[in-house]
């Protein structure tokens, strides 16, 4: 076994393991501290679900594909003195997506607000007024649920009772779930599925997720607005990539750590795959929360996160995932478009409930090209699919299960206009939670990590701070405060704060060279 110092200050040196977005993001925000920071990803390739296949000439984002709360990614360029113009190219999408009903409907949404009216008042002219008291109430908890919640890092009890917390708490009004609150403003159905189907970005059924996720569709239709990265979301962890190696960070691929290593209550480094022990005075896992108790951390340094805890926690769904390249353009794609069900709780039932393959799949179906053709070759289509489909909890047999079930998916999706779509395909790459499991250490393969349930929700959910060992962090999806890549980078951004002030530091706004 060798033993290798990772930087001369051990006092500023960080080992943060894991290349996801949350992973990519404090490294960042470190680095421009003047910290020594090293990043150690087991993949061939940086970026974790924030990544892309790529492949033939196919660039494909393996996950998030729908940028949102775009101000969050102009503010981490802001805080470490860059601008986002240099690294990225931002289109905001009109319109955000297709939505394809059952009954043969198609509400496409744009991003103007007079369009979006019209386009309500086509669906179903009685709900235009509802739709307007809904966004009127929606603000106010909006700004609750970010300023309150999302942006306070809640690592101690006091953070949470306390005045303004248990005021911004009955601000939010999140004792029901997200469908019936929807259903207090508009009565359309298809309305309602418009509102509410936002909590599948989350892994959770609209029928159980609290009812302050409905503020999601605020900010794509009257906040933010949905943004497309050049290059595709990918584009995000490739620019942050390239942040950590000028701010002199470094970044190790195709390197598995097996151990968080622990001495005297303290973090002190990592142990890799090949026996090789890090040292770093802090270190961070961006690894699923889970993921992380259970494999990384010995049993006497997780507190109350026993294994029989963790296999109690209410995890996301699954995603089964086809990523298409075809022969063919298929033009009367829009870059988002979603294909609902002839029932809609029935088919939400079955996967979360039942734990078992929908009869009648939702299909998300992602296609790029329709406004970027440097992820294709010439003349051929992007086609991501995400199916929603239960995590490893259930008794699906994914060896036994997949090649029927794929035939289910295309013939929807041949029904639904995308013809001869099977003779179409020239590049196919297929995940299962199998996938999700093994390649990005999701915990039941579930993947988007911990369910945002009310229980598991804010100062109730896994903390960025570790309860029972000094100079340990978590950053990600499963801890606070949830998932989506804007919100990890919020997440980021807090372990970053909370790193600095444990050191007696302050968070400069200019890089270092330029502060010194």
């Amino acid at each position: 076994m060798t033993s290798i110092e990772v930087a001369d200050k051990s006092d500023r040196s960080v080992i943060v393991v894991g290349a996801g977005a949350a992973g990519l993001s404090t490294a960042v925000r470190l680095a421009h501290q003047g910290w020594d920071v090293t990043v150690l990803e087991k993949e061939g390739n940086p970026g974790g679900r924030l990544g892309a296949v790529e492949e033939k000439g196919y660039t494909i984002d393996i996950g998030p594909t729908i940028m949102m709360m775009d101000d969050v990614f102009r503010q981490f360029f802001t805080d470490i003195g860059k601008n986002i113009e240099d690294y990225l190219e931002l289109v905001r999408l009109n319109p955000l997506y297709q939505l394809h009903f059952n009954d043969g409907t198609t509400m496409t949404l744009p991003s103007d607000m007079k369009d979006l009216l019209d386009e309500i008042r086509r669906i179903n002219p009685d709900d235009v007024e509802g739709y307007l008291k809904y966004l009127s109430q929606i603000h106010g908890r909006y700004l609750a649920a970010r300023h309150k919640f999302i942006e306070k890092p809640l690592t101690k009890l006091e953070d949470f009772l306390n005045v303004d917390t248990l005021v911004g708490m009955a601000q939010l009004k999140t004792l029901n779930n997200m469908y019936h609150d929807i259903s207090r403003f508009v009565k359309d159905e298809r309305m309602r599925i418009a509102l509410t189907f936002q909590s599948i970005y989350l892994g959770i059924s609209p029928f159980d997720a609290p009812s302050i996720y409905t503020i999601i569709a605020y900010v794509e239709h009257g906040l933010s607005g949905v943004w497309y990265p050049k290059g595709g979301m990918n584009a995000i962890g490739k620019a942050m990539v390239k942040l950590l190696d000028e701010f002199g960070g470094t970044l190790r691929l195709n390197t598995e750590v097996t151990q968080i290593l622990i001495e005297n209550g303290r973090a002190k480094g990592v142990r890799l795959s090949t026996g090789e022990e890090l040292y770093a005075s802090v270190v961070i896992s961006n690894v699923d929360f889970p993921m992380t108790m259970e494999k990384l951390i010995d049993k006497p340094h997780r507190g109350k996160y026993t294994n029989q805890k963790l296999e109690s926690m209410t995890n996301s769904c699954g995603a089964l995932m086809f990523y298409l390249g075809t022969n063919r353009r298929y033009e009367h794609l829009d870059v988002h478009n979603i294909y609902f069900t002839r029932n809609y709780k029935e088919t939400l039932d079955q996967i979360f409930k039942e734990k078992k393959l929908p009869d009648d799949p939702a299909i998300y179906l992602y296609s790029p090209t329709k406004i970027d053709n440097s992820v294709a070759p010439e003349g051929k289509d992007v086609i991501y699919v995400l199916v929603p489909v239960p995590n490893l909890t259930s008794n699906v047999d994914w060896s036994k299960d997949l090649a029927s079930f794929r035939e289910v998916v295309m013939d929807k999706l041949e029904r639904n206009g995308l013809t001869d779509l099977r003779n179409q395909i020239d590049f196919e790459k297929v995940y299962t939670p199998h996938t999700f499991e093994k390649r990005f250490n999701l915990y039941q393969g579930a993947a988007f990590g911990l369910a945002p349930t009310l229980l598991q929700s804010g100062y109730f959910r896994p903390s960025i701070t570790s309860d029972t060992v000094r100079n340990l962090y978590f950053v990600g999806a499963s801890v606070h405060p949830g998932g989506g890549v804007p919100v990890v980078m919020v997440c980021g951004k807090l372990a970053t704060e909370l790193i600095l002030q444990e050191h007696g530091a302050t968070v400069s706004t200019l890089s270092p060279s330029i502060a010194q």
